[in-house]
């Protein structure tokens, strides 16, 4: 594939984009690499500013227009777009312009050259950065993109996995389109995440202002973002929490155990009987981790994995530990809430060794 283009399919999921879409098709036509077959898919949501009918007026051999009457999202749109192309790769890229066509030549060279299974245009690797955004929506961005990081193991190496100007190959999307739920505005997260793409490129950008239009950005957009975060990563976050809420009962029940049976471990030997109760939750978290929370990443030997355990969730163990023990002596507190609020400063330092560390992903990029 070195010597020669590959074949694209581009995908303009388009609404209330009438003021764009007539720049949008002059500049694709104006980069598209010479040697290159193409086609442009325009997906329009049925725009009340009639973005289709301005569409169609346009059209081309190189062009097909899809109106979708009574279906609206940006991710369906994008699936509906891939469905109906015909090449081997497709090339999303918005219609606003924030998507600069004349980074295409450089996405599909890249893909010409390497034969990746996606193309990224990547606003965080060198060479890419976003023109006119606030501090405000940079933070936001920057954000979700953590969160992503955190909860889905297939963007860890990604700079921008937020990115909605991407090529992928056609086929991993149509043998994956059962298990894809394109839900809300990040397709490129369902794509990562479950169509197991084996190679996947950065190629820099810059991101520019919108020219016309509004922005879609709002608050139903960032819940809707979380939520699909938190269903692509099977609720990992919520069972961690349950398993967790869980080992707090075995934990306190063990000390209260302790002070029943040894009284001195309680009053006295506190540290002793803290670390025990510790101990004592620690091996039925992960009990219940192994069967439940992580049950689809338990790759390895279980001792070893029990042994790693301990070792990545030592820093976690030892802020709980202290913790509880120096709000007991420090400030001469009940033990029991003195444990309590040690569990939970120890918590979120507990679930990141454990996602990052113990019950990792395979990345294969």
């Amino acid at each position: 594939m070195t010597n020669q283009f590959v074949n694209v399919s581009i995908v303009v999921p388009t609404y209330n984009e009438v003021e764009n879409i007539s720049l949008l098709l002059s500049e694709i036509w104006k980069n598209v690499p010479k040697d290159m077959e193409f086609e442009v898919i325009i997906v329009d949501d049925n725009s009340p500013d009639g973005t289709w009918r301005k569409a169609v007026e346009l059209l081309n051999d190189d062009v097909l227009v899809v109106r979708r009457i009574g279906f609206k999202g940006l991710s369906t749109a994008i699936v509906d777009g891939v469905v109906f192309s015909a090449k081997d790769y497709v090339l999303v890229i918005d219609a606003d312009l924030q998507h600069p066509p004349e980074y295409i030549k450089n996405m599909v060279f890249e893909a010409s050259r390497s034969d990746a299974d996606v193309v990224i245009g990547s606003r965080y690797v060198k060479g890419g950065h976003v023109e006119g955004w606030s501090r405000t929506r940079l933070i936001i961005s920057k954000t979700a993109t953590l969160i992503a990081k955190l909860f889905l193991p297939s963007t860890r190496k990604i700079a921008d996995p937020m990115s909605g100007f991407f090529m992928v190959k056609r086929k991993i999307v149509i043998e994956n389109l059962t298990k894809l739920n394109p839900y809300g505005f990040k397709i490129l997260l369902e794509i990562l995440e479950r169509c197991n793409p084996q190679k996947v490129i950065e190629v820099p950008y810059v991101f520019k202002p919108r020219r016309y239009g509004k922005s879609k950005l709002g608050a139903k957009t960032i819940i809707q973002y979380i939520f699909h975060v938190l269903k692509l990563s099977g609720w990992r976050p919520f069972k961690f929490a349950l398993v967790g809420l869980a080992g707090v009962g075995v934990n306190l029940g063990i000390l209260n155990l302790i002070g029943y049976l040894t009284p001195l471990l309680i009053s006295k030997y506190f540290a002793v009987g803290s670390a025990i109760a510790i101990e004592a939750s620690v091996i039925f978290n992960f009990i219940l981790h192994e069967l439940w929370t992580f049950r689809d990443r338990r790759f390895g030997n279980v001792f070893t994995r029990f042994a790693l355990f301990h070792v990545s969730s030592a820093p976690a163990i030892l802020i709980q530990y202290l913790s509880s023990i120096s709000i007991k002596y420090g400030l001469a507190m009940n033990p029991f809430i003195a444990q309590l609020i040690g569990i939970l400063i120890g918590f979120p330092f507990n679930y990141v060794f454990s996602e990052l560390g113990i019950w990792k992903r395979k990345s294969v990029y």
